[in-house]
C-alpha cells in the first residue's frame, strides 16, 4: 500500500510503540476510575469522562499538534528540504493535518468508543458524533492555518497562536458539554429557518454551516501551501470564498436589495483587511505585477494580483449601488453616517497606511503601527476636535462626521490621495 510520504512521516515521528501502548494505559486508569464512581457500572459519569477526554485531546493537544507540523519545519530548518520533495500542495495539505494529530485521534477514538458504550441516550451518538469529530477538525485545521500565515510573518514561536488556539477552545467546549440537546448547540444566529425565504431545519443547516466551514479551512491550508512551494495559481479560490460569503451570509437578512448590498459591502471590507494582512507585501510583486500588465500577459497578471485588491474591486460595485439608494443610516444617533464610498475609500486608505509601514525599514512592526494610526484617525483625533466643538475640522479625519456625503467623500479621497502618494515614494525606494 502506497501511503502519502508526508502522512507517513508524520505517523512514524507520532505514533511511537510507547506512545500507542502507554496512552491506552493512561485513559485506562481514568475510565477505570469513572467506573467506579459510577457504582461499578458504565453509567453517566463515564460519559462525561470520556466526552470530556475527547474535548481536550483534539481541540488542545490535536491543535497544538497541527499548528507544531509546520512550525517545527521552519523552527528545525527543514522545510526546504520538503519543498524540494516531490510532493504538491494537497499531499502536504492533508498529510500534516491528519498525520501530525493521529495519536491524538488514537486517544480520541477510544473515548468515543467508551462513550458510546457507557450513553444512556444511543440514538444520539450519530449526531454527537458528527458535531463531535467536525468541530475537532475544524479547530485542527484552523491551528494548521494560523501555523501557516505564522511563519510567513516570521513568527516561529507559538505562544500568542496558542492563546487564539485556547479561546477557540473555550468556545467550542461550551458546545460539545451536551450534544444530544442540538437545539441548544446552535448559536443564536443559527435559529431561523428561514433563509433566502426558504425553510430550512435549523439543525440541518447548522450542519451544512460546518462542513462548509471545514472545506473552506482546508482550502486556505491548501493554497497557502501552494504558495510556499511557489505555485503559481489564480485567485480563484479567494473570489469563490468572497461569493459564497456574501451569498450565504445574504440569506439571513431580509431580502432587499439594499441589505443584501451592504452586507455584500462588509463582506468585501472586511475580506480586504484580511487579505492585506495574510500575504506577503513585497514591494517586487507589485513591480512584476505593473511588468506583467505593460506586456499583455493577464494569467501573470492575475496570478500576482494582491487578495486584497481582488476584494477591494469586488466591494465598489455595491458601494456605488447603495450610494444612490435613498435610504440613509445614522449610528447609535451620534452624527455618524454611513456613507459607502467614503467608507470604500476608507478601507482603500488603511490598506495603503499598512502597505506604507510594511514597505519600511521594520516590516515586521507593520501591524502595530497600522493599529495605532488606526486608533489615531478613527477615535483619538476626531474626538478632540469634537470635544472642542470643531466638528468640520473632525470630519478631515474620520469622514462618517461629516453632514454630506459629498463631504464625506471629499475628505476621504483627500486622505487617500495623500496616502497613496506617500506609499508610492516609498515603493520607489524600495525597488
Amino acid at each position: 500500500m502506497n501511503l502519502n510520504p508526508e502522512f507517513e512521516r508524520q505517523l512514524i515521528l507520532e505514533c511511537s510503540p510507547a506512545r500507542l501502548v502507554g496512552a491506552p494505559i493512561v485513559l485506562g486508569a481514568v475510565f477505570t476510575l469513572s467506573y467506579f464512581l459510577d457504582d461499578y457500572r458504565l453509567g453517566s459519569v463515564t460519559a462525561q469522562a470520556a466526552l470530556t477526554l475527547f474535548m481536550l485531546i483534539t481541540l488542545l493537544w490535536g491543535t497544538r499538534q497541527s499548528l507544531d507540523s509546520i512550525v517545527e519545519e521552519y523552527r528545525d530548518r527543514t522545510w526546504d528540504t520538503q519543498r524540494l520533495s516531490a510532493l504538491g500542495p494537497w499531499e502536504m495539505t492533508w498529510g500534516k493535518l491528519l498525520g501530525s494529530t493521529s495519536m491524538a485521534w488514537y486517544c480520541a477514538g477510544i473515548c468515543l468508543l467508551v462513550h458510546a458504550l457507557a450513553t444512556d441516550n444511543p440514538a444520539a451518538l450519530p449526531l454527537l458524533f458528527f458535531y463531535a469529530i467536525g468541530t475537532a477538525l475544524l479547530v485542527q485545521s484552523a491551528g494548521l492555518l494560523l501555523g501557516l500565515l505564522a511563519v510567513q510573518r516570521g513568527q516561529l514561536k507559538t505562544g500568542s497562536i496558542l492563546i487564539l488556539v485556547l479561546v477557540g477552545f473555550l468556545v467550542f467546549m461550551p458546545s460539545l458539554t451536551d450534544l444530544t440537546e442540538t437545539a441548544s448547540y446552535l448559536p443564536g444566529h443559527f435559529q431561523s429557518t428561514v433563509w433566502y425565504n426558504l425553510t430550512v431545519n435549523p439543525q440541518t443547516l447548522h450542519q451544512i454551516s460546518l462542513l462548509c466551514a471545514l472545506f473552506w479551512c482546508v482550502m486556505g491550508n491548501y493554497r497557502l501551501l501552494a504558495q510556499d512551494l511557489s505555485l503559481r495559481n489564480l485567485p480563484w479560490a479567494w473570489l469563490s470564498f468572497t461569493l459564497f460569503l456574501i451569498v450565504y451570509l445574504g440569506g439571513f437578512i431580509p431580502n432587499t436589495n439594499y441589505s443584501f448590498s451592504l452586507a455584500a459591502l462588509a463582506v468585501c471590507s472586511g475580506l480586504t483587511y484580511v487579505g492585506i494582512i495574510v500575504e506577503r507585501q513585497e514591494p517586487m510583486r507589485i513591480k512584476r505585477l505593473l511588468d506583467y500588465w505593460r506586456q499583455g500577459n493577464w494569467r501573470r497578471v492575475g496570478e500576482e494580483l494582491p487578495l486584497s485588491a481582488l476584494s477591494f474591486a469586488l466591494s465598489l460595485p455595491f458601494a456605488i449601488f447603495l450610494s444612490f439608494q435613498e435610504q440613509k443610516l445614522a449610528w447609535l444617533d451620534i452624527s455618524l453616517h454611513a456613507y459607502p464610498l467614503a467608507i470604500a475609500l476608507l478601507v482603500l486608505r488603511d490598506c495603503a497606511i499598512y502597505l506604507f509601514f510594511c514597505y519600511g525599514k521594520n516590516p515586521q512592526r507593520a501591524f502595530s503601527l497600522s493599529l495605532l494610526s488606526a486608533a489615531l484617525l478613527y477615535g483619538i483625533l476626531p474626538g478632540l476636535f469634537a470635544a472642542v466643538g470643531m466638528t468640520s475640522v473632525s470630519a478631515l479625519f474620520f469622514p462618517l462626521w461629516a453632514d454630506s456625503a459629498f463631504s464625506a467623500l471629499a475628505f476621504a479621497a483627500l486622505q487617500c490621495v495623500l496616502i497613496l502618494r506617500l506609499v508610492y515614494q516609498r515603493w520607489r525606494q524600495s525597488v
